[in-house]
């Protein structure tokens, strides 16, 4: 094998790249497969985008050239040739709808990307790969219903691998290749004739698949057939294919007469009864040989050098064992399920339950993982172990040839020179020993010569006589036996332990026993220390595709390594589940003990009320639990760091891990079923008990349960809020783009309800209450009690609002009903261009004039009553859209308004110190921004790259440090005619309002549907988004319209006395003025004051004494 592997063989090499070349594909389409779009995936869904783009893009250019044989199948296969086989548009589907925005993207594309669509060249490539990929519209993962079964065609495979056939020859000698030869040689591993299909499994899978290159086979040759299934399926049907891919052969050759033929062979009742019965009498033997071998302090070096054989065995067996038994467990046929699934032992045999393999599986790769931490050891200490006893045995000789020589002191002995000679020369040759593998087996000869030669010596009376000398050649024989273990020690024990081991078989059966896992778990929690065994046995799965990835020395290993690294450890996370979750379920039953039946206990207790105290049942009950707590992590903690593929994984991470994913999902599920406002909602959610809950973790698993608890709640809010607000958005933020969603820590998404559909969850619910809450047809907001009432008084939304609010949602959550009504304000502003550039465009003309008309705003324009009158008539279709603007503005910035408010409240009680420390970063920046301004040519801190800035803005935000009225929300070009439109707005709904001194505020009259304070904030926030110019030009349009409307009143009444007589008439307003005069003025004032005008802007364009009169 390592000369077909080598650099000089061309045959070798080409195969070793192609074979990698397809892992690493295989790879990719795998990641890939996980994050298509929703898109692809739904029919029911929209076309995407960027085939929508693609699309236009050829009916424009395209469909001029299209002759009358193409069809619009053609058509579309031109469009989708573009971006088949682009796979960064699965990775990054946003950036490449960006891209294509215009008719020419598409073009841009094929730019950008090379080696798919950048040449002509590269079309014959993509028809061929379009032919491989084409849909047979069959669906194996779909089961299709009674009417429309999904049923896979007649003959499907071999249509699929006709579109590339392979010369006959070719596959007929690969056929014979696998059939006669053992070709990955796998004999060392298992020699025993009853293992053969475990050691042909791997070629045998090969040989399935390259058997549908030739069909021929399959169907009419059954002499072949009979030879392949007699030697390769003669006790297995279930095989496993690449990466563990389950084929069951009695359903897949059931349309090809011979392979069914030759399979009916085994397939017989009384065959596979006896398959089964040998199989589940391997499983107690194997039990049995477990039961021993796993003896506490066993499995010591010297036990192991000496039963290497036995062990191995027994791990052959078991493997077999579990293979066998794991992959019929997924047959199809009734028949030989009820045999070989059954649940109970009845006559026909005993029963194999998934509990008896996963127990097996457990105890098999524990003794694996001993064995093999074991050889390692002893591969790693070879060299110095046999210098060792090496060296002792040639001092112990050269020793006893010093002895005989009689000149040592205290050996009394007569000197002997053949003595002296013979252990001189065993001394030589011990020196002489070498423990080369390669010379592995004339070296323990020699030892084994050694040995029989030292015992001979003891015959010799003047050693049988000396009672030291004999323990000295005891010792040196126990020395030369340790050197023959080690000399036994070889590395190819370890390569066929890995054989025997290998479970890539089991990449998609062994999903099948997670709940089996979660049961043993739940009711043994110490068998969370055998888990590390079984994954690190799964961990041999990663060999099959990076193996030969890594032999061809291909820049794609880290990326495969990586993919199926992370598969195996989401499969860890998966099964090590059970143990947060068993744990959150016993944390929140603690809580609930200690926070509603426990009576807390008083500083002082009277004697005879110890009793009423005690509690003694909740107690135990309590106790019983937190040991039940301490079980479970005890266990999870006492797994040591493992390392699987490329990732290491470390228990206490994934115990931490599983514990947010709980809350998360605990979090999600209460609030989704809770925060429903059509009556169906459901009280579950209290945020305290799973405050509480998860605080006290850290008291029993050494964990930080309160960080634990804010920082998943604010990503849970975070994720709504983003998801919510993407209606508000063209490109969407998908969870594959996502910064809040997690893979290891998923949020759980939940459809919406059929009461409010458009809303995608919770956050969107809240939101839509609280303006159906404050609607300002129906509502009164009052600036002074901070919160809405109805024409009667009573409150419907005010400050104990909020409060609730922010106890259900926490400080995160309030501050995501603060970005939602910030990307709902950016919505109707943006809006509110569209309608500007698009309709109001029209009345540039018109607006102009009436700008004209009241040039100069100190002055009171000519016939100014007739002027109003006719504007407002002339700009009446203009007003209703303006009206449902800046009702919807308003109420969303009353709405930031208060929730400012009730976070700066608690920022300030719970974190004052925090909060007055950003305070006065905020105005020391706000100083050095100034300066900066001032001298341009500074390096200040006016930088794109400064995060600084934003996350300072953030903490701004989160603490309710702001003005919401101060804040610009869009950019735009002048608008121009602006000012004057907003002051005939005000005037054609001034005489719908009157200023009510109980509320501070102006309410409607006769029913008109609006309210005073979100009109005012509506329009300071619009004006807010332009030039402080425009604020100031249409506080003058109104204090002109004040002056006009005055001096027409008091023109009309010459002779009455003035402002001290009644000049009101029927509808008189405040101070004595006229009510759309002192209406018009508390307008202006409050405009005045919620845009941060001086305080003198009104007065400039209002005498102070009709200002005073209204005040």
């Amino acid at each position: 094998m390592d000369d077909f592997l080598s650099e000089d063989n061309l045959c070798g090499g080409t195969i070793l790249r192609i074979v990698s070349r397809g892992s690493s594909i295989i790879a990719e389409l795998l990641r890939l497969s996980q994050n298509i779009p929703e898109a692809f995936l739904d029919p029911s869904s929209p076309t995407p985008y960027v085939l929508q783009s693609a699309k236009r893009r050829y009916a424009a250019e395209g469909m001029q050239g299209m002759s009358e044989g193409e069809s619009q199948s053609d058509m579309n296969a031109e469009i989708y040739k573009q971006l088949l086989f682009d796979f960064n548009y699965l990775k990054q589907p946003e950036d490449y709808e960006k891209s294509i925005n215009d008719t020419d993207g598409l073009l841009e594309i094929e730019t950008e990307v090379s080696g798919y669509c950048g040449g002509e060249g590269n079309l014959t490539f993509i028809d061929e790969v379009c032919k491989l990929c084409k849909s047979t519209n069959y669906n194996p993962n779909v089961v299709g219903s009674a009417a429309d079964p999904n049923k896979k065609p007649k003959k499907y495979e071999d249509k699929l691998f006709s579109r590339f056939p392979l010369p006959k020859v070719l596959i007929r000698n690969v056929i014979g290749r696998l059939l006669s030869d053992d070709v990955y040689l796998m004999s060392p591993a298992f020699p025993s004739p009853d293992h053969r299909s475990t050691r042909l499994a791997t070629q045998a899978s090969i040989l399935y698949v390259v058997l549908y290159f030739q069909p021929s086979t399959l169907s009419e040759d059954e002499a072949v057939m009979r030879e392949i299934v007699d030697k390769h399926f003669n006790d297995n049907w279930i095989i496993a294919l690449y990466m563990g891919h389950v084929v069951d052969l009695s359903e897949e050759w059931t349309n090809y007469p011979a392979a069914t033929t030759a399979l009916s062979n085994i397939l017989t009742p009384n065959n596979v009864q006896k398959l089964h019965n040998a199989n589940a009498s391997l499983f107690r033997n194997c039990m049995s040989s477990l039961k021993n071998f796993l003896l506490q302090g066993l499995l010591n070096d010297q036990y192991v050098l000496d039963n290497t054989q036995g062990l191995l065995q027994c791990l052959r067996d078991c493997n077999v064992a579990v293979r066998w038994r794991m992959m019929h467990r997924r047959v199809k046929g009734g028949k030989w399920k009820g045999i070989i699934c059954a649940e109970q032992s009845g006559k026909l045999g005993p029963a194999v339950l998934k509990t008896d393999v996963m127990s097996l599986l457990l105890k098999s790769s524990q003794l694996e993982m001993r064995l093999k931490e074991t050889f390692r050891r002893l591969l790693d200490t070879k060299a110095e172990k046999w210098d060792s006893c090496k060296n002792k045995a040639e001092e112990r000789m050269r020793e006893l040839s010093d002895y005989f020589t009689g000149e040592k002191a205290l050996t009394r002995v007569k000197r002997n020179n053949k003595m002296i000679e013979w252990f001189a020369g065993m001394a030589n040759e011990v020196g002489s020993l070498s423990y080369d593998e390669e010379h592995a087996t004339i070296t323990g000869r020699k030892i084994q010569h050694c040995i029989k030669a030292l015992e001979d010596v003891e015959q010799f009376d003047v050693i049988d006589t000396s009672l030291q000398i004999k323990a000295f050649l005891k010792d040196t024989r126990v020395l030369l036996v340790q050197m023959i273990r080690a000399v036994n020690i070889k590395s190819e024990v370890l390569t066929n332990m890995e054989s025997i081991t290998d479970m890539s078989y089991a990449w998609e059966v062994i999903e099948d026993y997670v709940l089996v896992i979660h049961d043993r778990v739940r009711k043994d929690p110490t068998t969370v220390v055998l888990l590390r065994a079984l994954f690190l046995k799964l961990a041999s799965i990663l060999d099959v595709p990076i193996l030969r990835i890594m032999q061809c020395n291909s820049p794609d290993t880290v990326s495969v390594a990586e993919y199926y690294s992370g598969e195996l450890v989401d499969f860890v996370r998966r099964v090590m589940d059970i143990i947060p979750v068993s744990v959150f379920k016993i944390l929140l039953k603690i809580v609930e003990i200690k926070e509603r039946r426990l009576i807390e206990l008083p500083t002082r207790i009277e004697v005879d009320q110890t009793k009423n105290y005690s509690q003694l049942d909740e107690r135990f009950e309590l106790a019983k639990m937190t040991h039940q707590v301490s079980i479970f992590t005890e266990g999870i903690l006492a797994m040591e760091k493992t390392l699987l593929g490329v990732i290491q994984v470390d228990p206490r991470g994934i115990l931490e891990d599983g514990l947010r994913k709980e809350l998360v999902r605990q979090i999600s599920l209460a609030m989704h079923v809770s925060l429903k406002f059509d009556g169906s909602g459901k009280k579950g959610y209290d945020g305290a008990v799973f405050s509480r809950a998860i605080e006290y973790v850290q008291d029993y698993v050494d964990l930080a349960g309160l960080k634990m608890w804010q920082e998943e709640l604010s990503r849970i809010m975070s994720y709504n809020v983003e998801q919510e607000q993407n209606k508000f958005l063209q490109r969407k933020v998908f969870d594959t783009a996502s910064r809040f969603q997690s893979r290891a820590i998923p949020i759980p998404r939940f459809l919406p309800t059929s009461s409010e559909p458009k809303c995608n969850n919770f956050m969107g619910r809240v939101l839509n209450a609280l303006l159906r809450m404050t609607e300002p047809s129906t509502t009164i907001y009052s600036p002074e009690c901070g919160g809405w009432f109805t024409p009667d008084g009573t409150e419907v939304c005010g400050v104990s609002t909020f409060a609730l609010l922010r106890k259900c949602l926490g400080i995160s959550g309030l501050s995501g009903l603060d970005r939602l009504l910030g990307f709902r304000i950016v919505f109707e502003l943006q809006q509110f261009l569209k309608f500007y550039r698009s309709v109001i465009k029209g009345y540039a003309v018109l607006l102009e004039q009436i700008r004209d008309g009241l040039f100069p705003e100190c002055k009171i324009p000519n016939d100014a009553a007739r002027l109003y009158t006719q504007a407002v008539k002339k700009t009446e279709k203009l007003m209703l859209p303006l009206l449902t603007c800046m009702k919807r503005v308003g109420q969303a910035q009353l709405l930031k308004k208060m929730i400012s408010t009730e976070l700066q409240f608690k920022s300030r009680l719970d974190a004052n110190l925090l909060f007055q420390a950003v305070n006065t970063l905020d105005m020391n920046i706000m100083i050095d921004l100034k300066e900066d301004l001032r001298d341009p040519s500074k390096e200040g801190m006016v930088k794109e790259e400064n995060p600084l800035l934003g996350g300072l803005s953030q903490l701004l935000e989160t603490s309710g440090n702001y003005d919401v009225f101060s804040k610009i929300f869009i950019t735009s070009v002048p608008l121009e005619g602006l000012p004057v439109l907003l002051m005939l707005f005000v005037v054609s709904y001034i005489g719908k309002m009157e200023y009510d001194p109980d509320f501070g505020s102006l309410v409607r009259v006769k029913g008109a549907p609006l309210d005073g304070y979100p009109l005012v904030s509506g329009m300071a926030t619009l004006l807010k988004q332009f030039h402080p110019s425009y604020g100031t030009s249409c506080i003058g349009y109104l204090g002109q319209f004040i002056r006009s409307t005055v001096h027409g009143v008091l023109g009309e009444r010459e002779g009455k006395e003035g402002l001290g007589g009644d000049v009101r008439g029927k509808e008189g307003g405040r101070g004595g003025l006229p009510r759309e005069v002192s209406t018009c003025m508390v307008f202006s004032q409050q405009l005045a004051s919620t845009m941060g005008v001086d305080a003198g802007a009104l007065s400039r364009h209002v005498p102070d004494f009709l200002i005073n009169c209204v005040n």
